[in-house]
This record gives structure tokens, sequence and C-alpha cells, in this order.
């Protein structure tokens, strides 16, 4: 885990990021800021997938090049602001809202909060959240800014 620490007076610009790592059990390439989860089925705590039913609430952050089949990458972006591919639905959205995982796809999505993951609000795990930082002006996929909040 590569973590980011400031200390005393910080003249950087960039924002407070935490980058993991992880290896590639999709069975197939995974591009660049794709949002990625822990396999259920290898459940080693390494392997990665595309978002899949059964591991929505395993939100390992979003892959931040792109990922080759049964590779290795250290850049999987799991607190911090990051560009991510999403889908605006039927409807733009704007900053700040919760955005979230959908099963079978390679993007986030806009929701309200007890569509998270597929759940009711009172079973959606705390800390994990990927929230708009700007405004999605088309309901094709695009590339919009996010703040990831894998980690706690």
């Amino acid at each position: 885990m590569q973590i980011k620490t400031a200390t005393g007076i910080v003249t950087g610009e960039e924002a407070e990021t935490i980058l993991i790592s992880g290896y590639n059990a999709q069975g197939s390439q995974v591009d660049q800021y794709t949002p990625v989860v822990w396999s259920s089925v290898a459940s080693d705590g390494r392997s990665f997938i595309t978002p899949a039913a059964a591991s929505l609430c395993l939100s390992a952050g979003i892959v931040q090049e792109t990922v080759g089949t049964a590779k290795y990458t250290h850049r999987i972006l799991a607190y911090g602001p990051s560009t991510a591919k999403s889908w605006g639905v039927a409807t733009t959205y704007i900053p700040g809202v919760p955005l979230i995982l959908v099963a079978a796809k390679n993007y986030v999505s806009y929701g309200t909060v007890g569509q998270l993951y597929g759940l009711v609000a009172s079973e959606v795990p705390q800390g994990v959240h990927y929230v708009a930082l700007q405004t999605n002006s088309s309901v094709a996929t695009t590339n919009t800014k996010v703040f990831v909040r894998c980690i706690g």
C-alpha cells in the first residue's frame, strides 16, 4: 500500500491518495478508470474483477492504468480523487451525489442511497463510497471526476 503522508507545511497541489495492489482475475483486460471489486470466488484478498452481483460490497477502488489479463497492478486507487468511467442512466448528475457499482458493468452510475450496491440503506457497508466531483453532462458512458473512499 502506498500512502502519501503530509507532514508540516504542504506545498504540493495533489490531494491525499491511497493506492493498493491487486491481481487481475477478470479473465480479460481491465481498462484504465474502471471500478473494480475483490473477487469473492478467489477470496484471496488480492484478486480483483469488475463488479459482479456476488461481490458488489467488496469495492477495491478504481484502476489507474490498463491492466492485462492475469497481471498485477500497484495502482488501484482506494482513497482520494480520481477519474472513473461513469454512466448517467436517464439523467445527468451533479457534484456530491453518491454513485453506485452496477453488476456486470465497468462503470459507476447515479443512484439513491437505498440503491447502493443493490442493498437497502441499512445494509450498505460504512466507509465505501464513490461520490461525483463534477457534473456529468451526458447520459452516455464518460470519464468523470469522483472521490473514492474504499478505505475509511
